[in-house]
This record gives structure tokens, sequence and C-alpha cells, in this order.
């Protein structure tokens, strides 16, 4: 099972923009640590501005070497200087989150020589999504080796909150800057939990724990990706940005729903729906090894 780390804290009334500058500097430093599966920040009391920051990772030993890191220390003692009375309370556990919340994910490749102005114009975008309401989060995923793109999550409570950032004036005014440092953008929404896809599609009415379903789109959504970006993006390049990324969505979004989630589904059910440890932990380390055939494909031939 999935490890839980939570932090609460009341932010003083007067902290309250240092806070949401400092969302976007934890966002981005956790994003670099090894075995996090999500991060949320959640307003549980707005009129005493109490808020639970949530990090789910994929064991605890991935929980205790981020809290045992420079970064998560600097982090905390700024933390500590927002909050009232310095009073931090940090609690571990296992993964219980069942609350709704949808996540928007970005493909960017940056231009040559552009990787730092992206990366600081990542962090001033990130500063002003925080303010906006139902904010859950953001993931960002550097390239590695020979790999040229950039993975950023973003993820909202709802669907409404996340469109009234992503048609906000705010957001466009800041996303104009970017145009200059990126060479192609793609995008995908991805609703969680995934119930009605895994519970029908499956035919069992079981529905499979989260991470095994996050896992699985991974797994499809992937390729799809990869794949979009290498001949699909030289197509729409020359159409307006809107309609380009309205036509590279709903293709991914129809081949996920069919034949590539059914398809996934189908063929691993017996470990999506298996409650046995022994073929749990076969039909993950199956899973991964699908990962690195991916992987290895993508990396030698694209």
């Amino acid at each position: 099972m999935t490890k839980q780390f939570n932090i609460l804290v009341e932010i003083k009334p007067t902290a309250k923009d240092d806070f949401v500058g400092w969302q976007a500097d934890f966002n981005m430093a956790i994003g670099r640590a090894p075995g996090l599966i999500s991060l949320e920040f959640l307003l549980l009391a707005k009129q005493l501005n109490k808020w639970m920051i949530v990090q789910c990772f994929l064991n605890s030993e991935s929980i205790a070497a981020w809290r045992l890191s420079s970064e998560y220390h600097s982090l905390i003692v700024k933390l500590k200087t927002f909050v009232l009375n310095q009073n931090l309370k940090e609690i571990e556990g296992d993964d219980s989150n069942g609350k709704g919340n949808v996540t928007e994910v970005f493909v960017t490749e940056v231009s040559p020589g552009m990787e730092k102005k992206y990366l600081a114009w990542s962090s001033k975008i990130h500063k002003v999504e925080a303010k906006f309401p139902g904010f859950r989060g953001t993931y960002v995923q550097f390239p590695a080796g020979k790999d040229k793109y950039w993975i950023t999550l973003l993820k909202f409570d709802s669907i409404e909150n996340l469109e009234n950032w992503l048609q906000s004036p705010e957001r466009s005014f800041v996303l104009q800057e970017s145009l200059p440092l990126i060479s192609s953008l793609v995008s995908h929404r991805v609703i969680s939990p995934y119930s009605g896809w895994f519970a029908s599609i499956s035919g069992t009415g079981v529905q499979p724990p989260l991470w095994k379903q996050t896992m699985l789109i991974l797994l499809v959504l992937f390729p799809l990706v990869m794949i979009e970006m290498k001949y699909l993006s030289p197509l729409t390049n020359g159409l307006n940005y809107a309609l380009g990324m309205f036509i590279g969505n709903a293709i991914s979004v129809a081949l996920i729903s069919y034949p590539m989630l059914p398809l996934a589904i189908y063929f691993l059910k017996w470990w999506l729906t298996t409650k046995n440890v022994a073929t749990t932990i076969l039909g993950t380390g199956v899973v991964i090894l699908l990962y690195m055939v991916e992987l290895t494909f993508f990396w030698n031939f694209m």
C-alpha cells in the first residue's frame, strides 16, 4: 500500500502571499523526490487559513529519504516563519485519499538553450495558479538522458475550478511569455479516480486501487503522447494554438477510451482485481517491465 505524509499548518494572516510563493517552491523541490506519487494542498478552514499538505509516496523509505533531504529541511525552516506560533504537525500513515480531482497533463518540448529561462517561467506560473480556488498542486518531471520533454501535472479539485484557471486572463498573460521558450506543447486531461472506466470495462464490479489505475493510465498514455509529439505536432504547428491543442486532445482521449484502455484492462484484469499479495507484486513487476519496454523503444527510435 502506498504511504501518505501530511503536514498540518495554520498560516499567519499576514503571510498568505508568502505561503503561495512557498507552495510553488515546494512543488518544484518535491517533484524531484524519488517515489513521489502525488501532492495536494488542501485548505481545511478558510477563516483560520488552516492547510494540510498531502504527499503520497510509494513507500515509507521514500518518505524518509525526502524528510532527510536538505531541500525538505530548508523548505520547512522557511515554512515555519509563515506558520502561526511556528506550530507545524507532521503525520505519516497509509494512503486513504479517495477524494476526486482532475489533473491536466502538459508535455512540453523546450527549445534548445532555453531550459533555465523555462524553469524560471515555470516557477512564475505556478505561483499564479496556486492563488486560484481548488488548486491541489503541481508536479514537474524534468527531462532525463536523451529525453527532451518536460512533463507537468497540474491538479485541481474539480473540472470547474481547473477550467476557471485555464480560461483565466491571468494564465493567458503569463502563457504568452513562454511562447519564445518552447517548440511544442501537448496537454491531456485525467479525471481521478477512474471508477467509471475500470469498474464497468473490467466487468467485475470491483474497483481496483487508485495506484493500480494510475499505473495503467500511465502505461497507455505515455506512448500516445510520444507518438503525438513526433507525428501530430509538426502537422498542427501551422494551426491556431487552441485548434491544434483540441485536435491532439480529441485524438488522445478517443484512443485511451477505445481501444487502448479496454485492451490494457482486459489483459491485466488478473492484477487489477486481485487481493493476493504475491499476484499483486507479480503484476506490478509486469507493468514496470512494460514501462521499460516503452522507454527503451522510444529512447532508441524517436
